[in-house]
């Protein structure tokens, strides 16, 4: 039987989760919107889990929530789970109570602490979130620095970088590494994280270890460093792509601090790229930062993509040098 899912990202991403489910035999694509994408399910779910681009799966309820539950457990979505169903319900309004009592009739149990189904309101009525499919379960949690980067937007932002096989890869704002954990899925010969906290450096080894326990990588070479992003202890024409996440001037530093940092640390970053380099920074800065990249010789900026994560609103910008492309 299929299963009609609803695949929750990150406004912004949706484009890309779009483009990777069109090569998922198993799924087929229903319907879009500003923070998702409807599909319908039926047979393996190895190549959806196995998608980046989205946070949250749910299977739609409709009309006849139980009945729904109840046959994908039987023949569907849920019949992957390996014991009875535990579940938590939010708040839904009155049907919450009666919902919950009809589930542990059924042999159900209510674990909002440790549930295999979190069944909430989604756009078109109720939905049940499958924990076995969120972005953390199927790829593993991280540590997170303040404002770190949402894993949906850094998958993003590396596949913009372009990365090829053997190059450099650098985030100078690394926090706690969650772009170079998602670069290291991909060919670079070379990862460089900097931050100014020795904290988050630990955290980034931390992260880059466990990433590479689950993918096996033993090849690509890691080097981290607590360090000025301003002052860059790298050659001319070093480093093949940059990706980072800026400070913004909100949770993390100033406007007032980045109209200082900014042209700093473009001009170091024309300096280290080689010919061919590219960048993909993010930032909610966005005038400063466009304003910044036009009066740094040697750089400009290609490409914007906005996306909206937790009352935000940033962009990545794809910058590459007057040589590249």
């Amino acid at each position: 039987m299929a299963d009609r899912l609803l695949l929750t990202t990150v406004p912004g991403a949706v484009d890309y989760l779009y483009e990777e489910l069109r090569h998922v035999p198993e799924v087929e694509i229903t319907g879009r919107q500003r923070d998702g994408v409807t599909v319908t399910v039926a047979g393996d779910l190895t190549g959806l889990a196995a998608n980046r681009y989205y946070s949250t799966a749910a299977v739609i309820l409709g009309d006849d929530p139980v009945g729904r539950l109840r046959e994908s457990l039987d023949s569907g979505v849920l019949s992957t789970l390996a014991r009875a169903p535990r579940f938590r319900i939010g708040a839904i309004g009155e049907q919450r109570w009666p919902l919950r009592d009809r589930l542990e009739d059924l042999g159900w149990a209510n674990e909002p602490g440790d549930w295999d189904l979190n069944i909430e309101t989604g756009p078109s009525g109720l939905v049940a979130e499958i924990g076995q499919l969120y972005w953390t379960s199927r790829f593993g949690d991280l540590l997170r620095a303040p404002a770190s980067t949402t894993p949906v937007i850094a998958t993003v932002m590396v596949r913009l970088a372009k990365v090829e096989p053997g190059h450099t890869v650098l985030d100078p704002f690394c926090g706690a590494g969650t772009l170079l954990v998602e670069a290291l899925r991909g060919p670079a010969g070379r990862l460089l994280g900097a931050d100014h906290d020795s904290r988050w450096i630990q955290a980034t080894r931390r992260n880059l270890d466990l990433a590479r326990d689950r993918t096996d990588d033993t090849d690509t070479a890691i080097t981290l460093w607590r360090g000025d992003a301003r002052r860059l202890p790298l050659r001319d024409g070093s480093v093949d792509r940059i990706v980072s996440n800026l400070p913004f001037g909100k949770r993390v530093g100033s406007h007032r601090h980045n109209v200082t940092l900014y042209p700093d640390v473009l001009r170091e970053y024309a300096r280290v790229l080689t010919r061919s380099g590219r960048a993909v920074l993010l930032t909610e800065d966005k005038r400063l930062f466009t304003q910044s990249v036009q009066r740094t010789r040697g750089i400009r900026v290609i490409k914007e993509i906005e996306f909206a994560s937790g009352g935000a609103h940033p962009s990545a910008y794809v910058v590459t040098t007057r040589r590249g492309r």
